[in-house]
């Protein structure tokens, strides 16, 4: 995993960030996000942190460096009225390479 604050953060966020990592938060709150781009494709970051109560804006990239998520067309956010990002799942591939 990449890490997860600026190099010109204070000490204590590397701190919190790597207790996050540690102690299982940063992986729950991902699958949390991914649960909801699938239930509604389409999600702003914005909109997903209202309905998950969590901050989104941060796993949501993450997921996407996984290749479990993709960004589709920018359209208003309900939350803040402005154009923002959308994210939808990725679904893997059905074909396996078999010819039968």
């Amino acid at each position: 995993m990449r890490q997860n604050y600026r190099n010109n953060d204070p000490p204590t966020s590397a701190m919190a960030a790597h207790e996050a990592k540690d102690s299982g938060l940063v992986e729950r709150h991902q699958a949390m996000c991914l649960d909801a781009v699938r239930a509604a494709p389409g999600l702003t970051a914005r909109e997903a942190e209202a309905l998950l109560g969590i901050k989104a804006h941060k796993r949501l990239p993450e997921l996407r460096r996984s290749g479990l998520v993709r960004n589709g067309r920018p359209r208003p956010c309900t939350i803040t009225g402005r154009m923002a990002m959308t994210w939808h799942p990725c679904f893997p591939t059905l074909n396996t390479g078999d010819r039968t």
